[in-house]
């Protein structure tokens, strides 16, 4: 690594260039096996409602699609094609990338009036719960 002057500058400049092009190498295939994005989520309840809310920092809140079908909720978002040059970064370990994450609802879920929004990095959707159709929860005895 070293030549016979010891130039440590030399020895640094060498060891930038193989880190860069194990990373480019390397940072390639690892983001081809970590496409399975599970952003964090929290989910609260109260008497009127659950909110959900999803950690998405750095995103754009229009690439988010929400749906609720057969009592699943899903919430998927594209991320944006990037034409950018990889060589302009030194190092890069965050890269936005198109996930999807669905959560079965339970029977006092509404599917009217659903309300999202998106501050912070954090997406929140609001669940109304569907009074009518709202059961207590019962204790039942074994015979």
């Amino acid at each position: 690594m070293f030549n016979r002057n010891n130039n440590t500058a030399d020895c640094f400049a060498k060891y930038g260039k193989l880190k860069n092009q194990f990373e480019q190498q390397f940072g390639k295939f690892r983001n081809e096996f970590s496409r399975d994005i599970r952003p964090l989520v929290n989910i609260e309840e109260n008497s009127a409602f659950f909110t959900l809310q999803l950690y998405a920092a750095g995103l754009k809140k229009e690439q988010f699609e929400i749906e609720i079908k057969d009592k699943i909720l899903t919430i998927s978002y594209e991320a944006p094609v990037q034409e950018q040059i990889e060589e302009q970064y030194m190092y890069r370990e965050f890269i936005p990338q198109s996930f999807s994450r669905s959560f079965q609802l339970n029977e006092q879920v509404s599917n009217v009036n659903l309300t999202a929004s998106y501050e912070e990095g954090i997406l929140t959707v609001i669940l109304p719960k569907d009074i009518t159709s709202y059961r207590p929860s019962q204790h039942v005895k074994v015979g």
